[in-house]
């Protein structure tokens, strides 16, 4: 048995009502969450991805939800979001809730208050290095790119506001959204401040700070091959993603939205082992495996459900609600639960709470 074999365990709800959640703990740890779980430590910070995780496919995030999050944070829990997004494209969004702590965007590179617009922490692509990721992009065909920076995006390839009010029609077309949640794509998306290069040579003569992130759009055939020639020619001195078949992201060496998180954990001295952490996409995994409880949504992959801790329902079903309130019912009882070993694998699917 290695040390990546892991435990399953069920923690049942005080009244033995059966079992409300599944956790995969790793076997080394599986001691040290026994002893919290006896002793009632609270969780102290909760990382959230935003789209497909907070957001539902209707654009809006839930009463439930927003009571949900909101007794987390007169519990004393530090409540944040962690997105690939651009800092003004989740700026609304974690005013609304609103967050009590610094929010960690672009994937990681960049940790931001909302509320003093004080950036704590910003780890990007020199100017230097990302010109030459655009001087390779430029010999592949039909690309979008993004480049975000720490107040603005560069935009080649296509106008992008053309680009999302295209999208928006859209959705207005076939009712995708509810009410809100129009008026939030809007804001979020649509509204944002965008320059618009036309191509990626002309982006290049624009780029003078360093980057956050670049994202490159294209068929998938495309960005793997730039995806293997950027691996020759940079090496370890950045870190690339295919967060979709479509979509290669492409940071600094080593930054992950597990990166902000753990810096915004060491900002407030919280450990890992105290953080909760809600993903559904690819760029979540790291963050999932670095937090002290990792939890993906029912609408995840099964890449992420594989690598998360705990499954629970889906964005639309109100999963982070859902987990939240279990969790609360759970600390509100003589005793947070109690642990039954149900065996051991070397990896097995997670299931929904």
């Amino acid at each position: 048995m290695t040390e990546n074999q892991r435990y399953r365990i069920l923690i049942q709800t005080a009244d033995g009502n059966g079992p409300s959640a599944l956790l995969f703990l790793k076997k080394n740890e599986k001691r040290e969450r026994e002893e919290q779980m006896q002793n009632g430590i609270p969780y102290k910070l909760i990382a959230l991805d935003v789209d497909g995780t907070l957001l539902t496919s209707r654009y809006a995030i839930t009463p439930r939800t927003h009571l949900a999050l909101k007794t987390a944070m007169e519990r004393g829990i530090k409540v944040t979001l962690a997105t690939g997004r651009f800092y003004w494209s989740a700026y609304r969004i974690a005013r609304y809730l609103p967050v009590n702590a610094p929010i960690v965007c672009c994937d990681g590179a960049l940790v931001r208050d909302v509320f003093t617009g004080e950036v704590l922490h910003y780890n990007s692509i020199s100017v230097e290095l990302a010109r030459e990721i655009l001087d390779l992009a430029r010999f592949f065909q039909d690309l979008y790119v993004q480049i975000f920076l720490e107040d603005r995006q560069i935009c080649a390839g296509r106008n992008y506001r053309v680009t999302w009010m295209k999208e928006l029609f859209k959705a207005l077309l076939f009712r995708r959204f509810c009410f809100s949640g129009y008026i939030n794509f809007m804001r979020d998306l649509v509204m944002m401040p965008v320059e618009n290069a036309g191509n990626i040579k002309k982006a290049k003569e624009i780029l003078k700070t360093p980057p956050a992130k670049i994202e490159l759009y294209g068929k998938p055939e495309t960005l793997l091959a730039i995806q293997d020639k950027a691996k020759g020619i940079f090496g370890q001195s950045v870190s690339m993603r295919m967060n979709s078949e479509n979509e290669l992201d492409i940071l600094a060496a080593g930054v992950s939205k597990s990166t902000g998180v753990s810096f915004l954990a060491r900002y407030f001295n919280i450990k890992r082992e105290e953080i909760l952490a809600f993903g559904d996409n690819l760029n979540d995994i790291e963050m999932l495996e670095y937090a002290g409880l990792g939890i993906a949504m029912g609408n995840a992959p099964c890449e992420v459900k594989q690598k998360a801790d705990l499954v629970t329902e889906s964005n639309d079903e109100e999963g982070i609600a859902a987990f939240l309130e279990k969790l609360f019912e759970l600390d509100s009882g003589e005793q947070m639960g109690k642990i039954l070993c149900c065996g051991l694998k070397s990896r097995i699917p997670s299931k929904r709470i």
